[in-house]
């Protein structure tokens, strides 16, 4: 294929460049969707940045001495970096009333911390009571995380600094003044507006759109080895569960207040993302369908979505209206010949169809359209937690964790929970911390405790503290390397500590280690300033490290652990709940009831992205006894049926239902999907292979031969992936299920 693939002249030096900026900003777009990531980095740098000279101002005015002024402005700079990532949201009321807590927050661990100094033993009881506090009040909502890890990082900081009653006065109004600061800051410099997160939202959309025609380009032009193929397929995979995502994250912006443009609804804006999420799917699916068809329909397919990724729309609808041709007239030459051909020329014409249809969508994507559903209560299928989408933990929430009959944990909250597990961690950490340096066990503690932020099974805390130890082993070499060349000059170890904090705070939701690696230079900066960099000291953190996430991993496996296997069965019967829902939805709308199936839809794609979330350590061959083929093969099949059944949805309201029974079917399926929920994953359900065949008998008991229609098509494609998932555990392959086509010309 790549040898024949078409050659376009060469461009002049100009428009290489132009190209080049073009396919930077659409990568920078599609891997920070609404610019989230990048605001929070810049927010965090410049609340740092300009508090740190507001506190040596502060200390200037009220006269501190010797190193107060230092330790004041240092503190401050720390509380002005998390209330700097806590107050991101579009109220500024809200805003208020969380950052009045934050000084209190900091109160709460930096006053008993000074009762602790000097006395090793209470400093361990302080420690694990911290600890315990600061996850439990997780329970009462995102603002009292932060307000824990306030009150964490005070009772640290103070103990840090050995701090006693007479530098409290000068630690709190730091807090305050910081808190102050922050608060200034968020409500006027970085103040969000939801409607222009919500354009930048929707430019990533269609960016990433173009991302996965690229990737489906990629797959037609690999026909060599069958590694290079499955590679090819992953990553058509991830372009398409990137999309998804954003859409998700453009509707749940779009249920702010003031976010959607004028003239449109949030339900319209809805309906424009599914069909122009489904059109993406349609390409993609006919893309792996064509691939090893008729050559010239491969190529021509490669050439519409070559065009269609480099932003050359012209040529791409040229190019479409060639294959739409070419796959014509290969079909003309098949009438009356068997139909089960692999000449290609469905997936040729589905593939022709849908860039168009996606060019159309993209080119009126700031026009409302002309027929808006008209819903008057608009709700999300997802809500936005910190300026994104919900993690794993959301997910993991309700799950019931494994443990003896007895075991008095097992009946907690996900809060309470991991507030004894990281108490636990914490006192095995410093136990073991302090084997290793009486004065640094401080390290491992931390390292215990955030291997408990952020995830929610065992499988999540194993990665994340292993995360933790390669980010700092790696950081430490690039600390001392850069600690040699700033020290002594201030402004490059500022410079440093500055960039560093916005890598950290840019990469975090990327890659953990990736952020830990620009913690531990940013820590080499700091002890450059404070005078106590050495090398050994470095190393010393290393080891501390190690030693708190091991303890934290261990507690998480042994200790009333959560299973991912039972979170991911979780996820995947909330999936499958939500698809009975909708398909029972589907049977009601082609009765002629009023039913919205966009939102039904929108929230089965949701319960589709948290099932892939907590599916992704079974897709690595990381746990003994798992297949990761099998498993990936196997979420394939739930993701398939999913935009299924998002073409069933759209497909029953662009056309009148077609005279067949749709309900019966609609309904049999749903009720299959029901009963896949009382087996475990990748377990036979010969209950839901029943119900599936009873859908299909339905289609075709009054009408045969109907399969042209496209609700109908829907039908039996997703009758065909749940047949799949019902049965033994599904063989591996390269080769996704059928996927969704939509409408035919």
């Amino acid at each position: 294929m790549s040898s024949s693939a078409p050659r376009h002249a060469a461009p002049g030096p100009w428009r290489r460049t132009l190209w080049l900026l073009v396919e930077v900003r659409d990568r920078f777009r599609v891997s920070d969707p609404g610019l989230g990531r990048l605001r929070g980095a810049l927010a965090a740098v410049v609340s740092v940045g300009t508090a740190i000279p507001v506190q040596l101002g502060i200390g200037a005015l009220l006269g501190y001495e010797g190193q107060a002024g230092f330790v004041a402005a240092m503190f401050g700079a720390v509380v002005a970096m998390l209330g700097a990532n806590a107050l991101n949201g579009t109220d500024t009321w809200g805003k208020v009333k969380t950052a009045v807590f934050f000084p209190v927050a900091v109160a709460v661990g930096v006053i008993p911390a000074t009762f602790t100094a000097g006395r090793e033993l209470y400093q361990v009881i302080g420690f694990a009571v911290t600890l315990f506090l600061a996850v439990y009040v997780r329970r009462f909502g995102l603002s009292w995380f932060f307000y824990g890890f306030m009150g964490w990082m005070g009772f640290f900081f103070a103990t840090f600094l050995r701090a006693t009653l007479d530098l409290v006065p000068e630690l709190l109004v730091a807090a305050v003044a910081s808190t102050a600061w922050v608060l200034l800051l968020s409500t006027t410099v970085f103040r969000t507006n939801p409607r222009a997160v919500l354009k930048t939202t929707l430019a990533a959309f269609f960016t990433t759109g173009r991302s996965v025609a690229r990737r489906a380009a990629d797959l037609l032009e690999t026909t060599e080895g069958t590694d290079r193929r499955g590679r090819a397929m992953r990553r058509l995979q991830d372009a398409q569960a990137a999309m998804a995502s954003t859409s998700l994250l453009a509707e749940a912006w779009s249920a702010e207040r003031g976010a959607v443009p004028e003239g449109w609804s949030a339900s319209a804006l809805r309906r424009r993302l599914l069909e122009t999420q489904q059109a993406v799917d349609r390409f993609a699916g006919a893309a792996v369908t064509l691939r090893g068809a008729d050559p010239r329909l491969v190529e021509g397919g490669w050439t519409v979505l070559d065009h269609l990724a480099a932003r050359r729309d012209l040529a791409a609808v040229a190019a479409a209206c060639r294959l739409q041709d070419d796959g014509e007239a290969v079909r003309d030459r098949l009438v009356g010949r068997h139909a089960d051909d692999d000449s290609g020329w469905w997936p040729a014409l589905h593939l022709a169809h849908a860039v168009r249809e996606f060019l159309e969508f993209d080119v009126a994507s700031a026009s409302p359209p002309e027929v808006d559903p008209g819903e008057e209560e608009f709700e999300a299928a997802t809500g936005l937690v910190f300026g994104g989408l919900a993690g794993s933990p959301a997910v993991a929430r309700d799950v019931r964790p494994r443990g003896g009959r007895f075991n008095p944990l097992l009946g907690l909250s996900m809060s309470t929970r991991q507030a004894v597990q990281v108490t636990i961690a914490g006192v095995i950490a410093i136990a073991a911390g302090t084997l290793l340096s009486p004065q640094r066990y401080y390290w491992a503690v931390i390292a215990a405790f955030v291997t408990f932020t952020g995830t929610g099974t065992r499988s999540e805390t194993f990665l994340k503290g292993a995360a933790r130890v390669g980010g700092t082993l790696v950081g430490i070499a690039a600390a001392i390397g850069l600690a040699h060349v700033t020290i002594g000059h201030t402004p490059a170890i500022f410079a440093a500590i500055l960039v560093s904090i916005f890598l950290a705070f840019y990469l975090q939701k990327v890659s953990y280690a990736a952020m830990t690696f620009f913690i531990t230079v940013l820590l080499g900066q700091l002890y450059t300033v404070l005078g106590t960099f050495s090398d050994s000291l470095l190393a010393l953190r290393l080891g501390e490290t190690a030693v708190g996430a091991i303890a934290g991993v261990a507690v998480a496996l042994l200790f009333t652990p959560l299973s991912t296997r039972d979170t991911v069965r979780a996820a995947r019967d909330e999936l499958l709940t939500a698809m009975s829902e909708m398909l029972q939805g589907a049977a009601a709308y082609a009765d002629g009831a009023r039913v919205d199936l966009d939102a039904l839809t929108r929230t089965l794609d949701d319960h589709a992205r948290r099932l892939t979330l907590v599916y992704r350590p079974l897709v690595r061959p990381l746990i003994p006894g798992n297949s990761s083929t099998s498993s990936r093969r196997r979420l394939q099949l739930y993701v398939a049926a999913v935009s299924q059944c998002r073409a069933l949805s759209l497909a029953l309201q662009r056309r009148p239902v077609p005279d067949v029974e749709v309900a019966p079917a609609a309904r049999a399926l749903a009720h299959a999907a029901e009963e896949l929920t009382s087996v475990g994953v990748g377990a036979a359900a010969p209950e839901a292979g029943q119900e599936v065949r009873a859908g299909d008998r339905a289609l075709f008991e009054r009408s045969t031969g109907r399969d042209e229609e496209p609700v109908v098509r829907h039908l039996h494609h997703l009758a065909g992936t749940l047949t799949q998932i019902a049965g033994p555990t599904p063989r591996p392959t390269l080769e996704p299920a059928q996927p969704a086509g939509a409408d035919a010309a």
